[in-house]
């Protein structure tokens, strides 16, 4: 899509002979020819930092409809919601080759509308499972519901790598997407209801189990949001904090991963593709392992829901900002298959958070979690929007452009850490008093809810 190779920095220069380990590798790719052989050669001249640009452009859309979609979410239903957000996907997928090459403002306020769609997404999905899991399966559907993240990194990542070095070019990689977002809207239509007591596909027993354990209604959310008491929640600040670092991260990995690898490793852009696919591969597969297995751990009692995604962010923060770490100091291109070992570890390891934080904040307030969403979202986008403009930030200072690598890893790896250890201290994931509506506490104390397996073939609850 960009001709990077007709943006070879006058400052890579300096970074070769600053940098021992780039001094070491002299990277092929450091020449435009092997770098159009590799695969680099676009027909967009943007600048480096025009190109970060654009990566934050989708957040400055976000943080508009960041303040509202949650609430919305909750009080009206999301399935709506999400129909005109991927509508927004699609349409700007579609136009988006006509668009870069007409005008690079366009395609920029292109990206804006995107982010627009993209700050509905999280809020609702989270507004749609606290509708349809109880608390014992909340980690398998935190696990479930983020996957589409990675199914994107990992598949959008290989197959636009292969479809931009083919006949077809990067144009074919929007048309594709933009189709695949058509599709969704016709099966999200058909299959998804805001609430199980709506919903035609599933049976009357299940429905029934789930409107109880789940204190589902089909009815608006009249309930009055306690902002002060939410807003000032030590367990919901935590989870927002470690959402902030856990976006921060993986903005990193997923927007310049490639970019990282491609400099630091001198790697083609067929092998770009598989190196940046172990990363987000990995956390796919193993987020759908330790979602269930965490809620094995809770439905077993052998921790507390608090201590389980205490235990699961801490695995989370540490072993990712080892994966991170290693990924930079231990890995050049004399060396880059290491890098595929350093990147399934921070995937497998980063992908528990799942089932730490975001977990604690589908459980904390089943009521809001639309608007718990839209509260920590706002941040994590913080950290979204941060990256490529610390980035852009020291590509124009010359003399910290060796090193620019080394100081936004460093970065992140310290917020996360912290946010691990905040965590661990004010985490939970038990439902917090200013989230329960006293009527339904005193039901709730009242009735023992029966222990049903939604997966048998014969439901029974009639006492």
């Amino acid at each position: 899509m960009v001709n990077s190779t007709a943006y070879q920095s006058h400052n890579l220069t300096e970074e070769t002979s600053s940098s021992s380990s780039i001094a070491k590798c002299q990277s092929a790719l450091d020449d435009p020819e092997s770098s159009i052989n590799a695969g680099y050669d676009g027909d967009l001249l943007w600048s480096p930092a025009q190109q970060t640009l654009l990566f934050s452009a989708s957040v400055y859309g976000s943080f508009i409809t960041l303040f509202f979609s949650g609430y919305l979410a909750d009080k009206f239903g999301p399935k709506f919601l999400v129909m005109g957000a991927t509508s927004i996907f699609v349409f700007v997928s579609l136009l988006t080759p006509l668009v870069a090459n007409y005008s690079y403002k366009m395609f920029f306020v292109m990206r804006i509308l995107m982010g627009l769609g993209d700050g509905f997404m999280f809020p609702c999905s989270g507004s749609l499972a606290g509708r349809w899991f109880p608390s014992t399966e909340k980690s398998t559907a935190a696990a479930l519901y983020t996957s589409g993240r990675q199914i994107a990194a990992s598949l959008a990542s290989l197959i636009a790598s292969n479809l931009c070095a083919s006949s077809l070019k990067w144009p074919s990689v929007f048309y594709l997407f933009g189709t695949l977002g058509f599709l969704f809207l016709i099966i999200w239509f058909i299959f998804v209801s805001n609430h199980p007591s709506s919903n035609k596909f599933i049976c009357e027993a299940e429905r029934q189990y789930l409107m109880a354990n789940c204190n589902t209604t089909n009815k608006k959310n009249t309930n009055k949001v306690p902002w002060r008491k939410m807003l000032t929640s030590p367990p919901l600040l935590s989870a927002v904090f470690c959402n902030f670092t856990f976006i921060l991260q993986a903005t990193m990995m997923q927007n310049f991963l490639p970019m990282f690898l491609k400099e630091n490793l001198g790697l083609p852009l067929h092998s770009n593709g598989i190196y940046t696919m172990m990363a987000f591969g990995s956390q796919l597969l193993f987020k759908n392992v330790s979602g269930p297995a965490g809620d094995y751990i809770k439905r077993k009692k052998i921790m507390t829901d608090t201590n389980c995604v205490k235990m699961f962010q801490t695995i989370a923060s540490i072993g990712s900002s080892f994966g991170m770490l290693a990924l930079l100091f231990l890995t050049d291109c004399q060396n880059p298959r290491m890098a595929l070992v350093y990147l399934f570890v921070f995937g497998t390891t980063f992908s528990a958070g799942i089932c730490g934080f975001f977990t604690s904040l589908l459980s904390i307030a089943p009521m809001y979690s639309g608007t718990c969403f839209s509260f920590s979202m706002f941040f994590a986008y913080l950290g979204h929007f941060l990256v490529p403009n610390i980035l852009t930030a020291i590509i124009k200072m010359d003399f910290y452009v060796a090193y620019k690598w080394h100081m936004i890893i460093l970065f992140c790896v310290v917020l996360h850490l912290s946010s691990g250890l905040i965590f661990l201290f004010y985490g939970s994931a038990e439902v917090q008093e200013w989230a329960k509506p006293a009527q339904q506490q005193e039901k709730l104390e009242e009735k023992e809810i029966p222990n049903v397996d939604i997966y048998g073939s014969a439901l029974s609850l009639s006492a």
